[in-house]
């Protein structure tokens, strides 16, 4: 359950830093097709971390 939560926390930290660099001038991966799907996903990478830590704090 652990190596789950850890996982999840890693992918959702992820999530938000590769949309976050979406959003910079330099428009680095995607070439910013839309500004409210790169919020959207940081606000989902964000959900995706926060569950994964609460899920390995309740674990323990």
């Amino acid at each position: 359950m652990k190596a789950m939560s850890i996982s999840g926390i890693v992918f959702g930290i992820l999530i938000v830093v590769i949309f976050t660099l979406d959003l910079t001038p330099l428009k680095i991966p995607f070439g910013q097709p839309s500004a409210t799907l790169d919020i959207g996903f940081m606000i989902a990478g964000g959900l995706i971390t926060y569950l994964g830590w609460s899920a390995m704090k309740t674990s323990t």
